[in-house]
């Protein structure tokens, strides 16, 4: 029954106002409060300071300007919560980054990158297939290879790796996940394109698949193990050039709190045989109220722009070594600092070497 004050119902009585009228804006406030209330908002800003001895790569983000104070981001995400958990529910997801490393995802059209991009913005839709559940996922999303995100927030690290520099970050399009046998399987079709410019693509599409397991018990000192493939396959990178990578992962709580994953991305380029392949370790271990964190890369790059400026790179005997410590000083607030040296085969002027410190506010 709707509920009315006494003013309300004296205005009515006066003929001042209609009870249908104070109905509708009664059921247009609820209705609004309503939507309000599913509505979330959350996000991070990212601020760092960055000393480096050499020049390091902007596309291991943030990481190529000597002795410089950064605002690196502000994400700011926008959703109407988790998707429900009956077939027939959906969802929305929108991220922006604003600031100056919103340039350095690119999700715009060549001249049209700047400092406010899309990171995400997709919808999701829980639908049905016989007896099984479906995770549907239709809009720009981010990539289903790789250990690392892009998200300054998610990783371990300030610095990017090797093995993400290498990867695709983003892509337009529409991806099925679900869960057959205890493996989380996941089919996606995208646009024909490796450019961040993902509304781009065109002619044929890209295929996505992605699956992952956590071996059971019963497997001995295997138990506990998460095992994870991610492939993107035959995206365009020229007309008479396509791409395909593969990510291998395996992560293992080897004793009580070290745990150590392995990542192996490679990268395939059809008809030039200018492959690249990097295999990554990373230690997380809880120490001293923080947590200590290490990731030692090697491997190759081949034909692939690294350092951001004009042509590719092509580093031979890579090797890559990150040392990093995470201090929960302030609530709600990711701090860290970080030692990063990087070397390669011909590499003239000693090895690059990298100090940041970098602070991450999640709201």
């Amino acid at each position: 029954m709707m509920k009315m004050n006494k003013w309300t119902m004296a205005l009515a009585a006066a003929g001042v106002v209609s009870l249908s009228s104070v109905a509708q804006a009664q059921e247009a406030a609820t209705g609004a409060e309503a939507l309000a209330a599913s509505t979330t908002v959350s996000g991070y800003v990212s601020t760092s300071y960055t000393a480096v001895s050499d020049d390091a790569h902007t596309s291991t983000f943030r990481n190529g300007t000597n002795d410089k104070f950064a605002l690196d981001v502000v994400s700011l995400s926008i959703s109407n919560g988790d998707l429900g958990a009956e077939a027939g529910s959906a969802a929305y997801n929108l991220e922006m980054w604003i600031g100056p490393a919103a340039s350095d995802i690119g999700t715009g059209d060549g001249a049209n990158t700047g400092t406010v991009e899309l990171m995400e913005a997709n919808i999701e839709l829980l639908a049905s297939l016989g007896e099984q559940d479906v995770k549907l996922t239709v809009g720009q999303f981010g990539t289903v290879v790789g250990a690392e995100t892009y998200s300054y927030a998610d990783n371990a690290f300030h610095g990017r790796s090797f093995g993400f520099a290498i990867e695709p970050t983003h892509h337009t399009g529409v991806k099925a996940e679900t869960n057959v046998g205890g493996l989380d399987v996941t089919l996606g079709l995208v646009n024909n394109t490796t450019s961040n410019a993902t509304n781009n693509g065109g002619g044929s599409n890209a295929l996505l698949t992605a699956v992952s397991h956590t071996l059971g018990s019963g497997l001995g000192m295997l138990e506990g193990t998460t095992l994870t493939y991610g492939g993107v396959h035959d995206a365009e990178e020229s007309a008479t050039v396509d791409v395909t990578n593969h990510y291998f992962g395996l992560s293992k709580e080897i004793v009580t709190g070290l745990t150590y994953s392995v990542a192996w991305d490679i990268r395939e380029e059809s008809g030039t045989g200018a492959d690249s392949n990097i295999v990554g370790h990373y230690l997380s271990y809880p120490l001293g109220g923080g947590t200590l964190n290490v990731r030692y890369e090697h491997g190759n790059v081949n034909a692939v722009n690294i350092n951001g400026t004009a042509g590719d790179e092509n580093y031979d005997g890579l090797e890559s070594l990150t040392v990093g410590y995470n201090y929960p000083i302030w609530t709600g607030v990711t701090s860290r600092v970080e030692f990063r040296t990087d070397d390669w085969d011909g590499k003239t002027g000693g090895s690059n070497e990298s100090l940041a410190v970098n602070l991450v506010y999640n709201f």
